[in-house]
Parts: structure tokens; sequence; C-alpha cells
């Protein structure tokens, strides 16, 4: 990458991370500014595609408000159970497969009345599959799936009723 290309991807995060606040309607903690900036590293806006790209800071907000979770849990012992698995990493284990799964409704192309409606519904799957997976003994990643699932299921209500 060159500096130009670089010059252009600060001013993409700084533009983020400023719609997000604006969201949020205050300024965001240091951490959740990473998480942020971190979420729109991995998260690109070409890859929702253009049924999903209003909802682009919305969603970062959603994702990076996990993975400021997950880092705050990390950085604690408390976190960690008997066996000395922090719990943290159920949570960004949870988000990196609701990302993934975002990633990849949004490359099939959403149709432009429902893209949010389709991914949660598609996180319906990843709940399930989850709930009746081993490795998640305390329920932290299920409760971060069930999270993100509320969380854009609210956005397309939002964005439903703002249509209507």
């Amino acid at each position: 990458m060159g500096w130009i290309d670089r010059m252009f991807e600060k001013r993409r995060l700084r533009s983020i991370v400023k719609a997000v606040a604006a969201l949020r309607g205050e300024a965001l903690s240091l951490a959740l500014e990473s998480a942020v900036v971190d979420t729109a590293r991995a998260l690109k806006p070409d890859a929702l595609g253009p049924g999903l790209r209003s909802a682009y800071p919305a969603l970062v907000l959603v994702l990076a408000r996990q993975l400021a979770d997950a880092n705050a849990r990390l950085a604690s012992s408390h976190w960690s159970s008997g066996g000395g698995r922090n719990v943290g990493m159920d949570v960004l284990e949870a988000r990196g497969r609701a990302q993934a799964l975002l990633i990849a409704v949004g490359a099939r192309r959403p149709a432009p009345r429902r893209p949010l409606s389709d991914i949660a519904e598609a996180l319906e799957g990843l709940i399930a599959a989850r709930r009746n997976a081993p490795g998640d003994p305390d329920g932290y990643g299920l409760g971060t799936l069930r999270e993100i699932q509320r969380d854009i299921a609210q956005l397309a209500l939002a964005e439903s009723v703002a249509r209507n």
C-alpha cells in the first residue's frame, strides 16, 4: 500500500469514526474508537453492496461494540472461567463469525428492500449452530450473537419505519 492509499485509508477511517460518533450522539471512548477503526478496516463498505451501504456506520457500530466488549473482558482476569479460558474469547469468536456472515450476505447483494432483515434472519442459523455446538460453556458467544441480531433487527425496523 503506497502513501496515497494510506492517506485515503486514514481519511476513510476518520470519516467512519465521526459518523459512528454522530450516531451515538457523543464522542467515542478510546476503546470504542479503536474498535470502530479495527472493524472498519476489516469491513469495507464495498463488501456490503449498495443495499447495505446506507447502514454502514450503524453496522460498524454494532460490531465495534462487541469488539470493545471482548477486548475489555480479555484485559481482565475477572472474566476467566475455572478452566482459565477468558469469556472474551467467546465474544470475540462470535463477533468474528457474525462479521463473516455479514460480509457473505453483503456479497450476495441482498434485495434492496430487506437487506438488514436478511442479515438478522441469517444470524438465526448461526445462533442455532452456536447453541448446539460445544465450546461456549458460559454462553457469552451465544449472547453476543443474540445482541448482534437484536441490534440489526432494530436497524431493520427503523429503516422500515423511515421508508414508510
